[in-house]
């Protein structure tokens, strides 16, 4: 999303050149994003139910940020555990700005044309930049607006996220048989977390169920300073509601760009009722689908400050999730306590990055450099698609040498029997 910024320098000519231009500005539509009220809940829940707890174990799939190298990645990493029978087995899916693109498309699965057998990396790798640019600057008094906004317009933004992707779906749509799909976002009043979800919802007098996913998404996903923050208005019952501003939300990599945090609370808050033995004797798992790439910086230019503290938030969760500082481009494994006083247990951590595979490999110089827009070359996309497969081959291959994984690298005929 970052890489969008950089577009406004050559608009500026374009605006120049189109102000003389007569015709009728193209507004994006206006969708309602406040629906009443329901007691109907969805699959995007912070609670585990009957179905997460019923084999005995816990698996969290997490998917970074990094708009389409992200979107892609994690749709190539998903295909790759697929064909380990490790996600049919994921209990949530946890996701942030690109990575909610084939977190949100895998949890719609029979919607539409949503068939993860079929398309489902070229789906979520569209040229999503290319529709949301082109149509919209066509029009000189758009692009004069951009100009003196400095925003891309959010509505723009959805609207070729429903068209080319999501065709109208919503919370009330998500797959029941898939996972739990949570989405990740920030209040950008506070800069505290906020998960898009039946619990955060209600705490707005709002139901999630007829939520737009592509709005959701959107939220995810709105970089600052680049697109605008989502308002999500309180619901108008009772006196102590009507006249509170409307929450603002925007990319929940200002909280966690990897979406890991977001899992280990579902893991505590499941884990302060009962214990780890009587929940997950399984045990437990959390893959992290990271897509952080390597910036050349060959000029020495200062880094921004929120280009520092995304940096400084991925080294401190995958420090939490058990992977030193030190490790953190090489190690794939590590562990990390639960339970909200971290006598739960502890749950196993598996981290899938880009970033391990080193620029001195053709690919991974590759990968890693990819810039962060939501549009991909074939050429780039064929790229993650192997390096995906290469990580989660090596990953799998360090399991059966390593000393307690072997219920994560099973058959899954022999997972689903009693132990």
């Amino acid at each position: 999303m970052r890489s969008l910024r950089g577009l406004r320098r050559g608009h500026w000519l374009l605006a120049t050149a189109l102000a003389c231009v007569s015709c009728t500005a193209l507004d994006p539509p206006q969708h309602n994003p406040v629906e009443p009220p329901s007691q109907s809940a969805t699959r995007a829940t912070l609670h585990l139910r009957t179905k997460e707890l019923a084999d005995g174990r816990f698996i969290g799939l997490a998917f970074s940020g990094g708009g389409s190298r992200a979107a892609v990645f994690g749709a190539a990493v998903m295909k790759e555990l697929d064909r380990a029978g490790l996600l049919q087995q994921v209990d949530v899916l946890s996701a942030v700005s690109g990575g909610a693109l084939p977190a949100a498309a895998y949890a719609l699965e029979g919607y539409h044309e949503f068939n993860f057998q079929n398309g489902f990396i070229e789906q979520v790798g569209r040229d999503f930049q290319r529709a949301m640019l082109g149509p919209w600057y066509t029009v000189p008094q758009n692009v004069l607006r951009y100009v003196l906004t400095d925003r891309i317009p959010a509505e723009q933004v959805i609207r070729v996220l429903d068209d080319k992707l999501f065709r109208g779906a919503t919370f009330a749509d998500l797959n029941p048989s898939k996972p739990i799909l949570l989405l990740n976002s920030t209040d950008a009043l506070t800069g505290e977390p906020f998960v898009i979800s039946d619990e955060r919802f209600a705490e707005l007098g709002l139901s999630l169920a007829p939520f737009s996913i592509a709005r959701a998404v959107y939220m995810s996903a709105a970089y600052p300073g680049v697109l605008e923050p989502l308002a999500l208005p309180y619901a108008e019952t009772g006196a102590d509601r009507t006249d509170r501003p409307p929450l603002l939300a925007y990319d929940g990599g200002a909280a966690d760009n990897l979406g890991i945090r977001t899992l280990m609370r579902v893991l505590d808050d499941t884990l302060s009722q009962r214990s780890m033995q009587d929940l997950f004797p399984r045990g437990c798992l959390v893959v992290s689908v990271d897509a952080t790439g390597r910036q050349r910086n060959e000029a020495r230019t200062p880094l921004s400050a929120a280009a520092a503290l995304l940096r400084g938030h991925r080294r401190n969760v995958l420090e939490l999730a058990g992977i030193p500082v030190s490790q953190q481009d090489v190690a794939m494994f590590g562990s990390f306590r639960i339970g909200r006083d971290g006598t739960g247990g502890s749950c196993r951590f598996w981290h899938l990055a880009l970033r391990q595979l080193p620029d001195g490999d053709p690919l991974g110089a590759r990968v890693t450099h990819i810039t962060t827009n939501l549009g991909l070359s074939a050429d780039d996309q064929a790229s993650l698609v192997e390096a995906a497969a290469r990580l989660v081959a090596k990953g799998r291959a360090d399991m059966h040498r390593t000393e307690g994984w072997a219920s994560f690298t099973e058959s899954p005929s022999a997972q689903s029997s009693p132990p």
